[in-house]
């Protein structure tokens, strides 16, 4: 992390994705949805791929579920291809079901994609095909959320964010649901030798083992696991309101200019 190698990637990606978000604000919202929408199927033929190549490659025939597809940086896959159907309708963008998706995508998108391309230590391998899946996955994951930003397709009052956070705390409660049925499964694996990994992790939120995220396993260490992911969980949540308050009064300026 942070040699020549990783700062170049970082800087591809963020000008790739500022450029393309700038290019979509011409389109109208109907073309910008099916640009996410598009967007979201790219991501997913992408993850097609990478599961395949964790299976037969690197994991010889047995699949590891901490590779299972459902993270902060896995759901704007799912959510992209939804945002067509969502958007039907006399209200379109502005739906009261496409809104909290709108503004997930918009913040918590952006929280995760930049935490990743900051911190790349998960998709730094030796396989350079997947290193380059982890920089061109989170750079489009950028482009997705300043798309909607600069267009100003999410709703970032406070109101906005509430019900976007929302749907992240029902994701995390999917993540732990998935960590918890999957748990026997990965015990039994990883003592045959068969994977790398002994437990699943989406969302970092497993409630039988310490994070491998900075900090919260020194946390959970002290004041057990339960206590770290609930503090890691309203971290999130806290980087992600302050970076709303911060788009808010970004998106909000050019127009109290010209007033």
């Amino acid at each position: 992390m942070f040699g020549a190698f990783h700062i170049a990637a970082v800087l591809v990606a963020v000008i790739i994705a500022a450029a393309g978000a700038v290019c979509a604000k011409r389109l109208s919202d109907a073309g910008r949805v099916r640009l996410l929408a598009v967007c979201g199927w790219v991501l997913a033929l992408m993850e097609i791929y990478k599961q395949l190549f964790l299976y037969c490659v690197v994991n010889g025939g047995t699949y590891d579920w901490w590779y299972f597809p459902f993270q902060l940086c896995s759901v704007p896959v799912y959510l992209c291809i939804l945002l067509p159907f969502l958007c039907r309708g006399a209200d379109g963008v502005r739906s009261s079901t496409a809104g909290p998706v709108f503004t997930f995508l918009a913040v918590y998108t952006f929280t995760g994609a930049a935490a990743a391309l900051i911190i790349p230590e998960d998709y730094l391998r030796s396989y350079v095909t997947l290193t380059l899946h982890g920089f061109v996955w989170h750079g489009i994951l950028l482009m997705i959320s300043l798309t909607i930003l600069l267009s100003r397709m999410a709703d970032l009052s406070r109101r906005g964010f509430a019900r976007a956070s929302m749907l992240f705390l029902v994701m995390c409660a999917a993540a732990v649901c998935i960590n918890i049925a999957v748990e026997p499964l990965m015990a039994a694996s990883y003592a045959e030798g068969l994977i790398p990994h002994s437990y699943a992790a989406m969302f970092y939120l497993n409630p039988y083992h310490l994070s491998p995220q900075p900090l919260v396993d020194i946390i959970q260490k002290s004041a057990g696991i339960p206590l770290g992911l609930a503090l890691y969980v309203i971290s999130i949540i806290a980087v992600s309101g302050l970076l709303c308050l911060l788009f808010r009064r970004l998106v909000s300026a050019p127009a109290a200019s010209r007033s």
